[in-house]
């Protein structure tokens, strides 16, 4: 009996060893876990500037290529005008020379 305490002793004394061997370990891996992200974190505060200009750089060229746009369809709109504005000039001044030769009447 004192053979199977001594053993069952033995065997406690073991698990424990293992679970405190278990326990250093997962500290070890939460520790590199931490580690690991504190690095990754780093790593993206660092990049953050090169992020930032890389989208303010195409905002910048979006704006720039909206601006050529608007300025392309309000030159197309402003020679339309135009157009039109020739194309009615010679009516205009024939309503207003009717208009003008009426009133003296």
């Amino acid at each position: 009996m004192v053979d199977s305490l001594n053993d069952l002793l033995k065997a406690e004394s073991e698990a424990e060893d293992i679970v405190s061997d278990g326990e250093i370990e997962r500290d070890v891996i939460v520790q590199k876990a931490l580690d690991d992200a504190h690095d990754m974190e780093q790593q993206f505060k660092k990049r953050l500037p090169e992020m930032y200009q890389s989208f303010t750089d195409k905002a910048h060229e979006r704006a720039e290529q909206t601006i050529a746009e608007m300025k392309l369809r309000y030159d197309e709109r402003n020679q339309e005008l135009r157009e039109m504005a020739k194309a009615h000039q010679q009516e205009a001044l024939e309503l207003a020379i009717d208009l003008i030769l009426e009133v003296g009447k």
